[in-house]
This record gives C-alpha cells, sequence and structure tokens, in this order.
C-alpha cells in the first residue's frame, strides 16, 4: 500500500489519467475493442511444424514423390509457402490435395471445387466429385504431408479432410506426415456435446465435442489412437516447438491467414463454436457483414430486452453493443445470408478476454433467452442443428422435452469424460 501512495505522489497526473481510463473501460467497453481484462502475453518464439520438416527434411523421404495437403494458409511464419519452400530445396512434389474453399481458399463455404493444376503440379480438389483421396489419385505419390491451419471447431471441414487422408493412406499404404499448427482457442477449454454417431457427415466425422482444444497432430494421433481411423495408419506428427496450452493465436506471435472467406481474423475463431449455432435457428450470425459470428441479430429481435438478460455479456468477458444492419450478399464470402437486404436489430461482441469467453455456453445463453422472448419468430431447422451441434439434446430443449439444466448438465458430462480421453494424445503442456 506504502509503495501505491508513493507512486501516486510521484505521478499525480498519471493516476488522475489511469483512474479516469479504467473508469471509462468498465462503463464503455466498446470505446476499447482491442483491450483484454488481462494483459496478452508476450508472443513465444514458436518453429512450426512446417519450418522443421523443411529445415530438418527426412532422409527417409529423399527421393520419394510427395502428396502435400495444403490451401493458401499452409505457409512458413515468413509467409513463404510451404509448396515454394519445398520447391527451393529441390523436394519434388508430385500432387496437391486441396480442402473445401479450394486450394486458394477463396471459394464459398458449400461451393464445389473441380481439379486443376499449379505449375503443372495436379491439384485434386477433395470438395468435388469426391470428398476422399481416391486410389487412382494416390498413386501420383509415395507419401502425404498434411499442413492446413484448423479453427478448433468441430463443424469445420479441415478435420474431416485429415480423417478422409488417413483413412485412404491406410488403405493404399501411404505414410503421412501432418505438420503441426497451433489451435488458435487454445489447448485448454474444451466446450459441447459429444457428436453422436446418428449425427455424423462431412461437417461432423469424429466423436469431438464442438471445442475440443486440439492442435490437428494431436487430433491426427487421437483418430487413430481411439480407432476412428485404421490403427495400421502409417502416421508422424511433426511437432511445433515453444508452443503452450494456455496460448491463443496472438501469443504465438504468428501472422493470422484467414482460414476461409467467413473466417477473417483470429478473433472469429473465438465466437465461431458458438455462434456458429445460430444459423440452425434462422438468426443472422453476421454472415454479409463485416464481422461474421462477431455479431448476429434479425429484423424482429429485441435488442435491449436481450442486452439486459445476457447482463451485457460480462460473465462472459465480453461486452455486448446494440446495433442496426443490413446483411448483404457478398460474392466470394456468401450468397443470401439470413435476413438478405432487410434491417437487422442485433448484438456486437466485443471479446474482452477470451481466456474467458466460452461461446458455445454464451450462445446457449442466448439460445434460452430466444425461447423466453421470441418463441414464435425462431424457426429451428432440426438437421441443420442435429449436425452442428451433433446431440439431439438442444432439439429437445427447443421442443421443450428437456430442461435448460438438463441439458447443461449432460454437456458438462461429456465434457468431462472427453478431457479424460484426450489426455493420452496431448503433446504439449
Amino acid at each position: 500500500m506504502r509503495a501505491i501512495q508513493k507512486h501516486n505522489r510521484l505521478n499525480p497526473l498519471r493516476h488522475v489519467l489511469i483512474t479516469v481510463g479504467l473508469t471509462l473501460w468498465a462503463a464503455h467497453p466498446q470505446l476499447f475493442p482491442n483491450t483484454e481484462l488481462y494483459p496478452q502475453k508476450k508472443p513465444a518464439k514458436m518453429l512450426l511444424g512446417n519450418e522443421r520438416f523443411v529445415s530438418e527434411f527426412p532422409s527417409l523421404l529423399r527421393g520419394k514423390r510427395l502428396g502435400l495437403v495444403i490451401n493458401h494458409t499452409s505457409v512458413l511464419p515468413d509467409g513463404t509457402p510451404l509448396l515454394k519452400a519445398l520447391h527451393q530445396r529441390g523436394i519434388k512434389v508430385s500432387a496437391i490435395f486441396s480442402p473445401e474453399h479450394g486450394f486458394s481458399g477463396i471459394e464459398e463455404a458449400g461451393i464445389s471445387v473441380d481439379d486443376s493444376t499449379f505449375n503443372s503440379i495436379p491439384v485434386f480438389s477433395l470438395y468435388g466429385k469426391t470428398h476422399r483421396p481416391t486410389m487412382e489419385q494416390m498413386r501420383h505419390i509415395d507419401v502425404f504431408v498434411y499442413d492446413i491451419q484448423d479453427v478448433g471447431t468441430r463443424f469445420y471441414t479441415y478435420i474431416t479432410t485429415l480423417k478422409y487422408i488417413l483413412e485412404g493412406a491406410s488403405q493404399a499404404q501411404k505414410e503421412v506426415y501432418v505438420l503441426d499448427r497451433p489451435n488458435p482457442i487454445g489447448g485448454q477449454v474444451v466446450e459441447g456435446p459429444l457428436l453422436k454417431d446418428r449425427h455424423q457427415s462431412f461437417i461432423g466425422a469424429c466423436p469431438l465435442p464442438i471445442r475440443y482444444g486440439l492442435t490437428v497432430g494431436e487430433l491426427a494421433l487421437m483418430m487413430r489412437g481411439e480407432g476412428w481411423v485404421p490403427e495400421d495408419v502409417d502416421l508422424l506428427v511433426i511437432k511445433m516447438d515453444s508452443w503452450k496450452r494456455d496460448f491463443f493465436w496472438e501469443d504465438t506471435g504468428l501472422s493470422w491467414v484467414p482460414t476461409s472467406p467467413n473466417i477473417p481474423t483470429a478473433e472469429t475463431c473465438v465466437a465461431y463454436p458458438g455462434i456458429g449455432l445460430l444459423g440452425g435457428l434462422i438468426i443472422n450470425h453476421g454472415l454479409g457483414t463485416p464481422n461474421p459470428f462477431l455479431q448476429f441479430g434479425a429484423p424482429w429481435l429485441d435488442t435491449e430486452l436481450m442486452s439486459r438478460v445476457l447482463a451485457g455479456g460480462q460473465e462472459y468477458g465480453i461486452a455486448l453493443e446494440t446495433i442496426s444492419y443490413t446483411p448483404l450478399s457478398l460474392p466470394g464470402k456468401v450468397l443470401h445470408p439470413p435476413y438478405e437486404n432487410r434491417t437487422c436489430q442485433g448484438l456486437r461482441i466485443r471479446i474482452l478476454n477470451k481466456a474467458k469467453f466460452l461461446s458455445v455456453r454464451f450462445t446457449l445463453a442466448v439460445i434460452r433467452a430466444l425461447r423466453r422472448n421470441h418463441p414464435s419468430e425462431i424457426s429451428p431447422q432440426i438437421e441443420t442443428l442435429n449436425r452442428h451441434f451433433g446431440d439431439d439434446i438442444l432439439v429437445y430443449y427447443l421442443g421443450g422435452q428437456i430442461s435448460f439444466e438438463n441439458m447443461t448438465a449432460k454437456i458438462v458430462e461429456d465434457e468431462k469424460s472427453f478431457l479424460d480421453q484426450r489426455q493420452k494424445y496431448l503433446l504439449y503442456d
């Protein structure tokens, strides 16, 4: 206390400025959109799996034909594409396999992508005529190398492509190297129910919670170890150096490359696991705006009431700002978003503390408020909700067949079970 008093006497003006600043921040957090409640960690000096793969290229792969599973995110920290880095070292790439959104990452979600070529290298689309590598395609290669940035959410299809690559590699007896990358929303938090078998699809192919807190390398090991892919697949994970489980993207010191047209920032990834569910209720979740998944609304939404019910978001480490906006068709991002060309009343999410913002929990609170206050306006799309949520219990809750408390208790059980199940696959502290 003496030290504080002495500091104040020596710097009275600074003390006043700090006090005023904190008061403003508490009352109007939207004025400080880039301020977090807790200071950001100093960015670590990290090595990605692809850096290690290029600089320590395995001698066993010399002369082998590589099949890269890549897209526009497959870059080294200095921005050099993995393909170019390998070419500069005289390493032969015989084929490229690309996921949803295509090799360039610019195709709208759900749009089929054709095969093509890049610098005379065949590019096989795994989001076109087939979602799986075919035996004919795999005749071009001896080994798969997977290097795609993920977003840490079960219903983002890049991890289904990973599963299909592991299955194809087992069938064709090919090795798979997974070049590990950070989970941009951390490796500690797990949220949501486990995906049930009856709801498996291309947007959810493994019994994971919505937010699973694994790197892509850890996930690949878990797929094999739990028998979600053939256990005989020849898999090697090239680890990162210096990544920690409590890191968010900003803690890595890496530049963000938008993983798809509607995930423009690393901050978007934090909101996506929860807010992405609102499309199943025909709520506009920011699509057709500059802030996908960081705002939501509808023409009929009572934003003042919703903000009060949600206590302004304070419990979740966020601030909620009432807004009015009009979703538009944005070629290359989204065509015909919910409530296209109609004025929506909405809430904008300002994330103040990423570690505290549990987006699935927050979205369930939003859904409860919608059910109570706008029961006749929401339109549950049962198949869409079940595929994304992974379990019928959300639809049961909306239909009055289960209480909110029983639903959340079941989710907590699944989360605890998964935390135990994943423990033996963790590569980082």
